[in-house]
Protein backbone atom coordinates (compact mmCIF):
# COMPACT_ATOMS: atom_id res chain seq x y z
CA UNK A 1 0.00 0.00 0.00
CA UNK A 2 2.68 2.40 0.80
CA UNK A 3 4.12 1.84 -2.45
CA UNK A 4 0.89 2.46 -4.39
CA UNK A 5 0.38 5.68 -2.28
CA UNK A 6 3.51 7.43 -3.29
CA UNK A 7 2.71 6.27 -7.45
CA UNK A 8 -0.42 7.94 -6.93
CA UNK A 9 1.46 10.85 -5.46
CA UNK A 10 3.92 11.67 -7.92
CA UNK A 11 1.39 11.13 -10.90
CA UNK A 12 -0.90 13.48 -9.19
CA UNK A 13 2.03 16.14 -8.83
CA UNK A 14 0.75 18.93 -8.72
CA UNK A 15 -1.84 18.55 -6.36
CA UNK A 16 -4.67 21.49 -6.82
CA UNK A 17 -6.18 23.21 -4.72
CA UNK A 18 -9.71 21.36 -5.87
CA UNK A 19 -8.49 18.36 -5.01
CA UNK A 20 -7.14 19.09 -1.19
CA UNK A 21 -10.40 21.42 -0.44
CA UNK A 22 -11.73 17.73 -1.66
CA UNK A 23 -10.34 15.31 0.60
CA UNK A 24 -10.70 17.79 3.39
CA UNK A 25 -14.26 17.73 2.47
CA UNK A 26 -14.58 13.63 2.89
CA UNK A 27 -12.55 13.81 5.80
CA UNK A 28 -14.89 15.99 7.41
CA UNK A 29 -18.03 14.41 6.28
CA UNK A 30 -16.60 11.20 7.76
CA UNK A 31 -16.47 12.46 11.04
CA UNK A 32 -19.81 14.31 10.47
CA UNK A 33 -22.07 11.47 8.86
CA UNK A 34 -20.32 9.23 12.02
CA UNK A 35 -20.61 11.36 14.86
CA UNK A 36 -22.57 8.94 17.05
CA UNK A 37 -20.75 6.14 16.18
CA UNK A 38 -17.27 7.60 16.68
CA UNK A 39 -18.20 8.95 20.12
CA UNK A 40 -19.48 5.73 20.95
CA UNK A 41 -16.67 3.96 20.35
CA UNK A 42 -14.38 6.42 22.18
CA UNK A 43 -16.65 5.87 25.19
CA UNK A 44 -15.57 1.70 25.01
CA UNK A 45 -12.01 2.53 24.49
CA UNK A 46 -11.90 5.12 27.76
CA UNK A 47 -13.28 4.49 30.73
CA UNK A 48 -13.87 7.85 32.15
CA UNK A 49 -15.37 9.23 28.96
CA UNK A 50 -19.13 8.90 27.57
CA UNK A 51 -20.31 9.46 24.25
CA UNK A 52 -21.62 12.93 25.03
CA UNK A 53 -17.74 14.21 26.34
CA UNK A 54 -16.10 12.38 23.44
CA UNK A 55 -18.42 14.09 21.05
CA UNK A 56 -18.03 17.35 22.13
CA UNK A 57 -14.18 17.74 23.34
CA UNK A 58 -13.10 15.02 20.00
CA UNK A 59 -15.61 14.83 17.10
CA UNK A 60 -16.80 18.75 17.28
CA UNK A 61 -13.12 20.16 17.90
CA UNK A 62 -11.82 17.75 14.71
CA UNK A 63 -14.70 19.07 12.50
CA UNK A 64 -13.52 22.71 13.43
CA UNK A 65 -10.02 22.23 12.51
CA UNK A 66 -10.56 20.38 9.36
CA UNK A 67 -13.22 23.04 8.33
CA UNK A 68 -10.48 25.70 8.88
CA UNK A 69 -7.88 24.03 6.73
CA UNK A 70 -10.62 23.49 3.49
CA UNK A 71 -11.60 27.41 3.75
CA UNK A 72 -7.96 28.39 3.56
CA UNK A 73 -5.73 25.98 1.90
CA UNK A 74 -5.78 27.74 -1.06
CA UNK A 75 -4.42 30.72 0.80
CA UNK A 76 -2.04 29.12 2.23
CA UNK A 77 -0.08 26.92 -0.68
CA UNK A 78 0.09 30.68 -2.63
CA UNK A 79 3.89 31.55 -2.62
CA UNK A 80 5.24 33.73 -0.51
CA UNK A 81 5.87 36.62 -3.23
CA UNK A 82 2.51 36.12 -4.54
CA UNK A 83 0.86 36.78 -0.64
CA UNK A 84 -0.14 40.52 -0.23
CA UNK A 85 -0.39 43.60 -2.41
CA UNK A 86 3.16 43.94 -2.48
CA UNK A 87 3.17 40.28 -3.41
CA UNK A 88 0.72 41.00 -6.42
CA UNK A 89 2.29 44.49 -8.00
CA UNK A 90 5.92 43.37 -7.33
CA UNK A 91 5.97 39.47 -8.48
CA UNK A 92 9.39 39.32 -9.88
CA UNK A 93 12.70 37.63 -8.04
CA UNK A 94 12.25 34.69 -5.98
CA UNK A 95 9.83 33.23 -3.63
CA UNK A 96 9.22 30.58 -1.36
CA UNK A 97 6.81 27.41 -2.35
CA UNK A 98 4.95 24.95 -0.37
CA UNK A 99 5.21 21.50 -1.38
CA UNK A 100 3.51 18.41 -0.55
CA UNK A 101 5.90 15.99 1.33
CA UNK A 102 5.10 12.70 0.25
CA UNK A 103 3.39 9.85 1.89
CA UNK A 104 2.79 10.60 5.60
CA UNK A 105 2.31 8.20 8.71
CA UNK A 106 -0.05 10.35 11.71
CA UNK A 107 0.80 8.11 14.62
CA UNK A 108 -2.47 8.76 16.99
CA UNK A 109 -2.30 8.63 20.69
CA UNK A 110 -4.13 6.85 23.30
CA UNK A 111 -5.28 10.53 24.71
CA UNK A 112 -7.69 12.14 22.86
CA UNK A 113 -7.05 10.00 19.56
CA UNK A 114 -9.49 11.36 17.15
CA UNK A 115 -9.12 14.97 17.83
CA UNK A 116 -5.79 14.82 17.65
CA UNK A 117 -6.11 12.54 14.38
CA UNK A 118 -8.02 15.47 12.80
CA UNK A 119 -6.04 17.81 13.41
CA UNK A 120 -3.05 16.18 11.86
CA UNK A 121 -5.10 15.18 9.37
CA UNK A 122 -6.26 18.57 8.33
CA UNK A 123 -2.39 19.66 7.94
CA UNK A 124 -1.61 16.72 6.37
CA UNK A 125 -4.49 17.09 3.31
CA UNK A 126 -4.05 20.45 3.11
CA UNK A 127 -0.47 20.33 2.15
CA UNK A 128 -1.63 18.05 -0.18
CA UNK A 129 0.40 14.76 0.83
CA UNK A 130 -0.96 10.70 0.85
CA UNK A 131 -2.04 9.54 4.68
CA UNK A 132 -0.94 6.52 6.45
CA UNK A 133 -2.87 6.10 9.61
CA UNK A 134 -2.04 4.01 13.04
CA UNK A 135 -4.46 4.35 16.40
CA UNK A 136 -2.66 3.21 19.60
CA UNK A 137 -3.48 -0.19 20.86
CA UNK A 138 -5.61 1.37 23.65
CA UNK A 139 -7.76 2.66 20.39
CA UNK A 140 -9.08 -0.09 19.19
CA UNK A 141 -13.01 0.00 19.08
CA UNK A 142 -12.07 3.46 17.43
CA UNK A 143 -9.06 1.62 14.98
CA UNK A 144 -11.69 -1.19 14.21
CA UNK A 145 -14.45 1.74 13.08
CA UNK A 146 -11.73 3.95 11.01
CA UNK A 147 -10.76 0.73 9.43
CA UNK A 148 -14.28 0.18 8.17
CA UNK A 149 -14.98 3.89 7.45
CA UNK A 150 -12.10 5.38 5.60
CA UNK A 151 -12.46 3.02 2.21
CA UNK A 152 -16.09 4.51 2.40
CA UNK A 153 -14.52 8.37 1.56
CA UNK A 154 -11.41 7.62 0.30
CA UNK A 155 -9.70 5.80 -2.27
CA UNK A 156 -6.85 3.42 -0.31
CA UNK A 157 -4.25 5.71 -2.30
CA UNK A 158 -5.50 8.49 -0.59
CA UNK A 159 -6.00 7.63 2.82
CA UNK A 160 -5.73 4.24 4.74
CA UNK A 161 -5.42 2.56 8.24
CA UNK A 162 -2.13 1.05 8.70
CA UNK A 163 -1.94 -2.55 8.38
CA UNK A 164 -0.68 -3.72 12.20
CA UNK A 165 2.36 -5.38 10.65
CA UNK A 166 3.37 -2.26 8.56
CA UNK A 167 7.02 -1.25 8.45
CA UNK A 168 7.17 2.40 8.67
CA UNK A 169 10.56 2.63 7.60
CA UNK A 170 9.42 4.15 4.01
CA UNK A 171 7.41 6.69 5.22
CA UNK A 172 8.74 10.17 4.08
CA UNK A 173 7.65 11.82 7.21
CA UNK A 174 6.13 10.27 10.43
CA UNK A 175 4.58 12.66 13.01
CA UNK A 176 3.31 11.21 15.89
CA UNK A 177 0.03 13.31 17.97
CA UNK A 178 1.00 12.40 21.66
CA UNK A 179 1.32 15.58 23.53
CA UNK A 180 4.89 15.38 24.28
CA UNK A 181 8.13 17.65 22.39
CA UNK A 182 7.32 19.10 19.16
CA UNK A 183 3.74 17.99 18.94
CA UNK A 184 2.69 20.18 22.22
CA UNK A 185 3.08 23.60 20.36
CA UNK A 186 1.01 22.77 17.75
CA UNK A 187 -2.15 20.79 19.04
CA UNK A 188 -4.91 21.85 20.94
CA UNK A 189 -5.59 19.13 23.69
CA UNK A 190 -8.56 19.12 26.32
CA UNK A 191 -6.54 17.11 28.90
CA UNK A 192 -6.42 19.87 31.70
CA UNK A 193 -9.33 20.71 33.64
CA UNK A 194 -10.82 24.12 33.79
CA UNK A 195 -9.94 25.85 37.33
CA UNK A 196 -11.18 29.50 39.01
CA UNK A 197 -8.96 31.05 41.30
CA UNK A 198 -10.96 32.68 44.02
CA UNK A 199 -9.01 35.91 45.31
CA UNK A 200 -9.38 37.24 49.02
CA UNK A 201 -10.63 40.68 46.99
CA UNK A 202 -13.50 38.81 45.86
CA UNK A 203 -16.82 39.70 46.78
CA UNK A 204 -17.92 35.79 47.69
CA UNK A 205 -21.70 35.64 47.41
CA UNK A 206 -21.42 37.02 44.19
CA UNK A 207 -18.49 34.80 42.92
CA UNK A 208 -20.33 31.88 44.29
CA UNK A 209 -23.49 33.06 42.27
CA UNK A 210 -21.27 33.08 39.26
CA UNK A 211 -19.84 29.93 39.69
CA UNK A 212 -22.98 27.99 40.27
CA UNK A 213 -24.54 29.50 37.40
CA UNK A 214 -21.79 28.48 34.97
CA UNK A 215 -22.19 24.83 36.96
CA UNK A 216 -25.90 24.93 35.99
CA UNK A 217 -25.07 25.41 32.64
CA UNK A 218 -26.44 22.19 30.34
CA UNK A 219 -25.59 20.39 33.26
CA UNK A 220 -22.38 20.98 34.20
CA UNK A 221 -21.06 19.42 30.64
CA UNK A 222 -20.51 22.65 28.88
CA UNK A 223 -17.01 22.27 27.54
CA UNK A 224 -15.58 25.50 29.43
CA UNK A 225 -17.27 24.62 32.64
CA UNK A 226 -15.29 25.33 35.42
CA UNK A 227 -14.01 21.70 37.04
CA UNK A 228 -12.02 22.66 40.28
CA UNK A 229 -11.59 26.14 42.63
CA UNK A 230 -9.10 27.33 44.62
CA UNK A 231 -10.03 29.46 47.45
CA UNK A 232 -8.04 31.30 50.52
CA UNK A 233 -8.13 28.61 53.09
CA UNK A 234 -8.98 31.11 56.15
CA UNK A 235 -12.20 31.84 53.85
CA UNK A 236 -12.93 27.45 52.41
CA UNK A 237 -15.44 27.08 55.10
CA UNK A 238 -17.19 30.42 54.27
CA UNK A 239 -16.93 30.67 50.32
CA UNK A 240 -18.29 26.67 50.72
CA UNK A 241 -21.15 27.79 52.67
CA UNK A 242 -21.97 30.44 50.49
CA UNK A 243 -21.81 27.82 47.04
CA UNK A 244 -24.36 25.61 49.17
CA UNK A 245 -26.78 28.39 49.78
CA UNK A 246 -26.89 29.17 45.78
CA UNK A 247 -27.02 25.98 44.73
CA UNK A 248 -30.12 25.50 46.84
CA UNK A 249 -31.74 28.22 45.25
CA UNK A 250 -34.11 26.64 42.51
CA UNK A 251 -33.26 27.29 39.00
CA UNK A 252 -34.22 26.35 35.54
CA UNK A 253 -32.49 22.92 34.37
CA UNK A 254 -30.56 23.72 31.63
CA UNK A 255 -29.73 19.86 30.23
CA UNK A 256 -31.24 16.91 29.83
CA UNK A 257 -31.06 14.80 33.04
CA UNK A 258 -27.95 12.28 33.08
CA UNK A 259 -27.87 8.84 31.94
CA UNK A 260 -27.72 5.60 34.75
CA UNK A 261 -23.91 5.31 33.37
CA UNK A 262 -23.22 8.92 34.47
CA UNK A 263 -25.34 8.41 37.33
CA UNK A 264 -23.28 5.58 38.66
CA UNK A 265 -19.77 7.44 37.70
CA UNK A 266 -20.49 10.51 39.42
CA UNK A 267 -21.37 8.12 42.65
CA UNK A 268 -18.15 6.67 42.41
CA UNK A 269 -15.91 9.72 41.63
CA UNK A 270 -17.91 11.00 44.97
CA UNK A 271 -17.19 7.88 47.00
CA UNK A 272 -13.44 7.50 45.94
CA UNK A 273 -13.34 11.44 47.26
CA UNK A 274 -15.02 10.47 50.78
CA UNK A 275 -12.42 7.50 51.28
CA UNK A 276 -9.54 9.88 50.23
CA UNK A 277 -11.02 12.63 53.19
CA UNK A 278 -13.07 15.11 51.25
CA UNK A 279 -15.96 16.57 52.66
CA UNK A 280 -19.17 16.51 50.27
CA UNK A 281 -22.05 18.84 50.74
CA UNK A 282 -24.37 18.06 49.03
CA UNK A 283 -27.23 20.79 47.62
CA UNK A 284 -30.48 19.65 46.15
CA UNK A 285 -33.10 22.51 45.68
CA UNK A 286 -36.56 21.81 45.80
CA UNK A 287 -38.57 22.10 42.92
CA UNK A 288 -36.71 23.17 39.33
CA UNK A 289 -32.26 22.85 39.69
CA UNK A 290 -29.83 20.34 39.07
CA UNK A 291 -28.48 19.06 42.21
CA UNK A 292 -24.69 20.27 42.96
CA UNK A 293 -21.95 18.59 45.37
CA UNK A 294 -19.10 20.29 47.06
CA UNK A 295 -16.10 18.73 47.77
CA UNK A 296 -14.17 20.07 50.37
CA UNK A 297 -10.14 19.68 50.64
CA UNK A 298 -10.04 18.16 47.16
CA UNK A 299 -6.41 16.82 46.64
CA UNK A 300 -4.55 15.82 43.76
CA UNK A 301 -4.98 12.23 44.58
CA UNK A 302 -8.61 12.14 44.48
CA UNK A 303 -10.43 11.13 41.01
CA UNK A 304 -12.36 14.39 40.76
CA UNK A 305 -8.98 16.03 39.97
CA UNK A 306 -7.84 13.38 37.75
CA UNK A 307 -10.50 12.67 36.03
CA UNK A 308 -13.15 14.27 33.88
CA UNK A 309 -16.85 15.17 35.57
CA UNK A 310 -18.96 16.41 32.82
CA UNK A 311 -21.54 17.03 35.67
CA UNK A 312 -22.40 18.88 39.02
CA UNK A 313 -19.56 18.09 41.27
CA UNK A 314 -17.17 21.29 42.17
CA UNK A 315 -13.89 20.20 44.28
CA UNK A 316 -12.49 22.86 46.45
CA UNK A 317 -8.81 23.26 47.57
CA UNK A 318 -7.43 26.16 49.57
CA UNK A 319 -4.02 27.71 48.98
CA UNK A 320 -2.24 30.33 51.06
CA UNK A 321 -0.97 32.71 49.06
CA UNK A 322 -1.32 33.44 45.39
CA UNK A 323 1.51 32.19 44.05
CA UNK A 324 0.58 29.25 45.49
CA UNK A 325 -2.78 28.87 43.62
CA UNK A 326 -0.43 29.56 40.54
CA UNK A 327 1.49 27.23 41.20
CA UNK A 328 -1.19 24.85 41.73
CA UNK A 329 -2.81 25.26 38.11
CA UNK A 330 1.19 24.83 36.59
CA UNK A 331 1.50 21.72 37.88
CA UNK A 332 -1.15 20.37 36.00
CA UNK A 333 -1.70 20.15 32.17
CA UNK A 334 -2.34 23.99 30.86
CA UNK A 335 -6.19 24.23 31.57
CA UNK A 336 -8.96 24.79 28.40
CA UNK A 337 -10.37 28.09 30.91
CA UNK A 338 -8.57 29.57 33.80
CA UNK A 339 -10.92 32.26 35.84
CA UNK A 340 -10.41 34.68 38.01
CA UNK A 341 -12.91 36.22 40.38
CA UNK A 342 -11.66 39.27 42.13
CA UNK A 343 -11.05 42.51 42.47
CA UNK A 344 -7.67 42.93 42.67
CA UNK A 345 -6.25 44.63 39.57
CA UNK A 346 -2.32 44.10 39.86
CA UNK A 347 -3.31 40.28 41.50
CA UNK A 348 -5.35 39.46 38.73
CA UNK A 349 -2.76 40.39 36.29
CA UNK A 350 0.01 38.32 38.29
CA UNK A 351 -2.62 35.35 37.59
CA UNK A 352 -3.02 36.18 33.89
CA UNK A 353 0.88 36.47 33.09
CA UNK A 354 2.02 33.40 34.70
CA UNK A 355 -0.35 30.99 34.43
CA UNK A 356 -0.82 29.02 30.56
CA UNK A 357 -4.30 28.39 29.32
CA UNK A 358 -6.86 28.70 26.12
CA UNK A 359 -8.90 30.66 28.00
CA UNK A 360 -8.63 33.68 30.36
CA UNK A 361 -11.61 35.29 31.79
CA UNK A 362 -11.81 37.46 35.33
CA UNK A 363 -14.78 38.45 37.36
CA UNK A 364 -18.28 38.29 35.98
CA UNK A 365 -17.36 36.97 31.99
CA UNK A 366 -17.23 33.53 33.38
CA UNK A 367 -21.32 32.56 31.93
CA UNK A 368 -20.54 34.63 28.84
CA UNK A 369 -17.23 32.64 28.30
CA UNK A 370 -18.73 29.12 28.63
CA UNK A 371 -22.41 30.13 26.68
CA UNK A 372 -19.59 31.40 23.57
CA UNK A 373 -18.38 27.76 23.35
CA UNK A 374 -20.76 25.35 24.42
CA UNK A 375 -21.62 23.38 21.57
CA UNK A 376 -20.71 25.39 18.75
CA UNK A 377 -17.71 25.86 16.46
CA UNK A 378 -16.88 28.62 18.87
CA UNK A 379 -14.53 26.60 20.94
CA UNK A 380 -11.15 28.19 21.91
CA UNK A 381 -8.28 26.50 19.73
CA UNK A 382 -4.90 28.13 19.17
CA UNK A 383 -4.81 30.67 16.82
CA UNK A 384 -3.62 29.21 13.59
CA UNK A 385 -3.53 25.48 14.49
CA UNK A 386 -4.98 24.33 10.84
CA UNK A 387 -2.25 26.50 9.06
CA UNK A 388 0.37 25.37 11.94
CA UNK A 389 0.04 21.98 10.61
CA UNK A 390 -0.47 22.68 6.77
CA UNK A 391 3.57 23.46 7.57
CA UNK A 392 4.45 21.15 9.64
CA UNK A 393 3.59 18.73 6.86
CA UNK A 394 4.57 20.33 3.57
CA UNK A 395 8.30 21.00 2.60
CA UNK A 396 9.76 24.24 1.84
CA UNK A 397 11.04 25.02 -2.04
CA UNK A 398 13.04 28.17 -2.78
CA UNK A 399 12.38 29.51 -6.42
CA UNK A 400 14.97 31.59 -7.76
CA UNK A 401 13.41 33.33 -10.71
CA UNK A 402 14.67 36.54 -12.74
CA UNK A 403 14.06 39.94 -11.51
CA UNK A 404 12.20 42.53 -13.14
CA UNK A 405 14.45 45.13 -11.14
CA UNK A 406 18.17 46.60 -11.94
CA UNK A 407 18.25 43.99 -15.05
CA UNK A 408 15.53 44.70 -16.91
CA UNK A 409 15.44 40.70 -17.83
CA UNK A 410 18.38 41.16 -20.45
CA UNK A 411 20.81 38.25 -19.93
CA UNK A 412 23.98 39.99 -20.52
CA UNK A 413 22.97 42.77 -17.42
CA UNK A 414 21.92 39.76 -15.06
CA UNK A 415 25.33 38.35 -15.80
CA UNK A 416 27.00 42.00 -15.42
CA UNK A 417 25.10 42.62 -12.35
CA UNK A 418 26.82 38.84 -10.91
CA UNK A 419 30.16 39.69 -11.76
CA UNK A 420 30.24 37.10 -14.42
CA UNK A 421 31.15 36.63 -17.78
CA UNK A 422 29.04 38.07 -21.06
CA UNK A 423 27.76 34.74 -22.57
CA UNK A 424 28.10 33.95 -25.66
CA UNK A 425 24.69 34.95 -27.74
CA UNK A 426 23.94 33.57 -30.62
Amino acid sequence: MLEAQRAAFFAELPVSPAVRRDRLRRAALMLEQNARGLAESLMHDQAAQDAESAMRDEVVLGLRVLGEARQQAANWIRPEAGRGLLGRLWPGGDRLEYQPVGVVGIMAPAALPLMRTACLLAGALAAGNRVMLRLDAASSHLDALLRELAPRYFDPRELAVMPEDADEAGLDLLVSGEPAGEAAGALPARTGKSAVILGRSAKFPRAAGEVIAAKRFDGGRALLAPDYMLVPAEQGEAIAAWLWRGAMQPGADQAPPLSAEASDRLAALLEDARARGGEVMSAEPRGAGMPLHIVRHATPDMRVMREEIAGPILPLSNYARIEDAIAWTNRLPPPPALYYLGQDAAERRRVAQGTLSSLFAADGQMLAAIRGSAGTPEIPLPAGEAEAGFRRFSRVRRTCRRSWLGSGGSPVREAEALGGAEPALR
